[in-house]
């Protein structure tokens, strides 16, 4: 099945934003590993916040949808009724963190995932956790998914970490040491690469009332056996998912309106604002309104740009989509991570933006892909089929850059968009976008949004 988009003149009207993923999933955390109620006001529904539902509910927490929030019972430190296999599906936050919670459990249980999950690197998460005396192993070997905790719970001690591969290790061990029997001391190796998403953890866990300490460089950590407390948490917009919105409002002439969006985020990705300013792009934050509202003028979109993506890994796909439109070039690097996530992000987009005729070069930093140069254009010939290789962040860039091209594109993947934004096609469709269901063939079925 693919999605055939045509493409638009104009892209202006008013928008609203999901809720943030990262800050749902780990209000979802400490809500499940708190003794009593917690609240998550404004919560994200989508795949991969049921996923994470869905484990912390193995450990035993009781949590219930109500209308504008989630109610969860937590578990505290018991987790007497775990079960003894959790599935985390293609969530690679969801499997670190509940490998790591699964460690201090004194009973065995096996944690595992999809076949995209398999693939992905969990060997520096899996040693780190054997450090601090889990029995802890691969089912298949290599050192990733699925694995199984043999049950001889978490010592405490000191554990080391690379801080270039996933920043998901050093959470996932931030929220299993206070439960450990000592204290954990975390030592992280090189840069620490996407440091807003540890932020953001630290944040949480600090909330929740857990004694947790770090070094400003995000190197060293310290970690003291604590409880976790219940607490009522609301969630703030996901700047990666506004980056689509962004990115197709900086394509077009117009005004176009976000609602609910702050503009103090912790959020790395938040630096898209900046970005598009620098791009020519006017954007004003009015926080009566909770908006942020963009007023793009004809001639933006021009120059030699240069972004560090070392903070910002999930908006780098959205950046190649809007580089194919920039006069001039936008070079960004700092994004090796992304050859960890659901595609290898960086050769994924360049591939695809090269089969719609985009001048794009992969860029390397010691033989790893780092990010990409593009020279763009006012425009492309299009009605050629691009793939999401699999990945939501894939197919929503390309969805973007496939608006101002002159002929319509089809795209793989659009069903994976509920693991993180389920309504991206139906905001889409409310600014004139026609999506519109093929089969491979050319068999045309129904109209989306």
């Amino acid at each position: 099945m693919l999605l055939q988009v045509d493409p638009i003149d104009s892209f202006s009207g008013t928008f609203r934003v999901p809720s943030s993923k990262p800050e749902t999933q780990r209000a979802i955390l400490t809500g499940t590993l708190a003794e009593g109620t917690s609240r998550i006001y404004n919560d994200l529904r989508c795949d991969e916040t049921e996923t994470m539902k869905n484990a912390c509910r193995a450990f035993g927490a009781k949590i219930a949808e109500r209308d504008g929030f989630l109610e969860i019972q937590g578990v505290g430190r018991s987790q007497s009724h775990i079960r003894r296999v959790i599935q985390s599906r293609g969530s690679g936050l969801v499997f670190r963190v509940v490998t790591a919670l699964a460690s201090v459990q004194r009973t065995p249980v096996v944690v595992t995932g999809d076949a995209t999950l398999r693939n992905r690197v969990m060997e520096p998460l899996l040693q780190a956790l054997r450090a601090l005396g889990a029995d802890i192993e691969s089912i298949v070997g290599a050192n990733k998914a699925p694995v199984v905790n043999w049950g001889r719970g978490l010592r405490g001690g000191t554990c080391r970490l690379p801080g270039d591969i996933s920043s998901q290790f050093i959470t996932a061990i931030l929220f299993a040491a206070p439960l450990a029997e000592g204290p954990v001391e975390i030592e992280v190796t090189g840069e620490v690469y996407s440091p807003s998403y540890v932020r953001q953890t630290l944040a949480s866990l600090t909330a929740a009332g857990i004694k947790v300490s770090a070094s400003e460089d995000l190197r060293h950590y310290q970690v003291e056996p604590s409880s976790y407390q219940a607490q009522d948490v609301t969630t703030r917009e996901d700047y990666t998912s506004a980056s689509y919105l962004l990115a197709a409002a900086a394509l077009f002439p117009g005004r176009t309106v976000l609602r609910r969006v702050y503009g103090d985020s912790m959020q790395g990705e938040s630096a898209i604002v900046p970005i598009l300013r620098r791009l020519g792009v006017s954007l004003a934050f009015d926080r009566a309104s909770s908006s942020l509202t963009v007023d793009n003028p004809p001639g933006s979109l021009r120059g030699a740009f240069e972004v560090d993506a070392r903070d910002c890994p999930n908006i780098v796909p959205t950046l190649a989509a809007l580089g194919a439109y920039v006069r001039g070039s936008l070079r960004v690097t700092g994004g090796r991570l992304t050859r960890f996530h659901k595609a290898p992000r960086i050769e994924a987009m360049a591939a695809e933006l090269t089969r719609a005729g985009v001048d794009i070069e992969v860029l390397y930093d010691d033989g790893v892909p780092d990010g990409f140069e593009v020279r763009g254009a006012g425009t492309y010939p299009g009605g050629v089929t691009l793939s999401s290789w699999g990945d939501h962040r894939i197919f929503m860039s390309l969805f973007v850059a496939g608006l101002r091209m002159r002929s319509a594109n089809r795209f793989s993947g659009s069903e994976d968009v509920r693991l993180s934004f389920p309504t991206f096609l139906e905001e889409f469709a409310g600014a004139g976008v026609r999506a519109t269901v093929v089969e491979e063939e050319n068999a045309s079925t129904e109209a989306v949004g």
